[in-house]
């Protein structure tokens, strides 16, 4: 029931290979493997490093995260199960105390959190998240200052749910507490939730993810009938459509989740289009910053300290860096190439284009006659068209990461992760960029910075004139 109950008997990264200074770092402690399950505990490591890197949008961002094991002993096998929260009454002597049963609800599975952190820290020092993988096939987890699962049959979907909570913040979607007969949860206290996934919200102005929600989608997009119960029909709209679907944060009624299903929900779903957002916003970066030569015949990255860079590839016409990664394009042919993280190792990944920009989790490119964007697939040299003709192209974090202009009128469309749908956001500007929290414009004579509000195309002056404008972590 103590740290007297085990021992930890060392760590091993097992995924990543981003500067330990600063990548999203995720830290796997085991509670209630035995000495003698310890390889249990590997396997199930291993299950959720594959369940992880598979799942979006962290099959697209992987490269940014390390994830360690930290191999802990239990004199006992298992978690504590409490007879009054519906249990076997069953009792296990572990070094996180892990235990079933919170608040009366036998599938919350805590532990002791203080000393898990401690644990992770005198580990993993640069730790950014840690997770306890319990060693029960009782369905349970919870999320919060440490996140727990244990390894009940769809184990790794509870430990994406719960890393939803304890990384990113987000909020359960599913519209009750403990069952969905219980009572006092009809309708949402009043107050505006802090997760960024759950609202009490509904005009289109102040809806915190307004800025993905189609001008033609309803809101509310479904109200409950009945909030004396869990509104459990079928969406009315298309899978994936971004609104207000009510029933969200515990409550049946007043409080609303941005799409129908999301992991956040219901396992075995991916994650909603807001939960991805937030997932990408909020996952650290390595961040390198690189340089191309005057004479554009070699590509070096700063090595962090003093004026010390590293060569890392040969010529190229020009750089584009982002979330993704960094791309460079071939100064003859103009083809783009992918550098893989070793010097001098790129790989061919498309054609010539009239611009590209890196997002953060792929690279967009205009073709040379700017008559359609596209997007890379991720697999070898495949790129697939999302939109008609564009002037310019900028990536970067919010929203879905793409924001172009038209060739006609120059006015700003954001992406909104469709093929070919895209919405109008702002009028022309000089130049624009993308940063985490929003997007910024310089108007077209230079005298004024604006930033979009997240809605319509309501634009909020925060400076004055500036020759140029660039975002980025400083």
């Amino acid at each position: 029931m103590t740290t007297s109950d085990g021992t930890v008997q060392g760590h091993t990264q097992i995924h990543g290979t981003a500067p330990r200074n600063r990548a999203f770092t995720i830290v796997l402690l085991g509670d209630g493997f035995t000495a003698a399950q310890q390889t249990a505990f590997n396997t199930a490591c291993t299950q959720f490093v594959t369940a992880l890197t598979l799942t979006p949008p962290f099959n697209r961002i992987g490269r940014m995260i390390n994830i360690w094991r930290v191999n802990v002993t239990s004199t006992d096998s298992g978690a504590d199960d409490p007879v009054s929260a519906g249990g076997t009454g069953a009792t296990a002597r572990t070094y996180f105390d892990s235990r079933f049963g919170e608040n009366g609800i036998r599938r919350l599975l805590v532990c002791n959190n203080s000393t898990v952190l401690q644990t992770a820290a005198a580990q993993v020092p640069e730790f950014t998240v840690a997770l306890v993988v319990v060693n029960s096939t009782i369905f349970g987890g919870s999320g919060g200052s440490v996140g727990t699962y244990s390894l009940a049959d769809g184990a790794t979907e509870i430990a994406l749910h719960e890393i939803g909570h304890t990384a990113y913040g987000l909020a359960d979607e599913y519209a009750f507490y403990a069952d969905e007969n219980e009572t006092g949860h009809d309708y949402h206290p009043f107050g505006e939730p802090a997760e960024p996934n759950v609202t009490t919200r509904t005009e289109r102005t102040s809806l915190k993810w307004g800025w993905t929600v189609a001008g033609t989608t309803a809101l509310p997009t479904m109200s409950n009938p009945n909030c004396a119960k869990v509104d459990t029909r079928p969406s009315t709209v298309p899978a994936g459509r971004v609104g207000c679907f009510e029933g969200a944060h515990y409550y049946h009624c007043r409080a609303f989740r941005p799409e129908h299903n999301c992991k956040m929900r219901e396992l075995g779903n991916p994650f909603c289009q807001v939960c991805l957002q937030v997932i990408r916003a909020r996952t650290k970066r390595a961040k390198n910053i690189c340089a191309l030569t005057p004479m554009k015949d070699a590509v070096y990255r700063y090595d962090g300290s003093g004026t010390s860079w590293t060569r890392i590839g040969d010529a190229a016409g020009q750089i584009y860096a982002g979330g993704w990664g960094l791309v460079a394009t071939n100064p003859s042919s103009g083809d783009l190439y992918r550098y893989v993280g070793t010097p001098n190792l790129w790989e061919h990944i498309g054609g010539a284009g009239a611009s590209f920009a890196v997002g953060t989790d792929t690279v967009y490119a205009l073709t040379p006659n700017k008559d359609a964007v596209y997007r890379y697939t991720g697999m070898g040299t495949s790129w697939t068209k999302i939109g008609g003709p564009a002037g310019q192209i900028y990536a970067g974090e919010w929203g879905r990461g793409l924001v172009s202009t038209s060739t006609s009128t120059g006015d700003l469309r954001a992406y909104l992760d469709i093929a070919d749908t895209w919405r109008l956001i702002g009028v022309a500007g000089s130049a624009f960029a993308v940063a985490t929290d929003s997007v910024y414009r310089l108007t077209p004579t230079k005298d004024a910075v604006y930033r979009y509000r997240g809605w319509g195309i309501s634009w909020a002056k925060i400076g004055d004139a500036a020759h140029s404008i660039v975002a980025g972590d400083i």
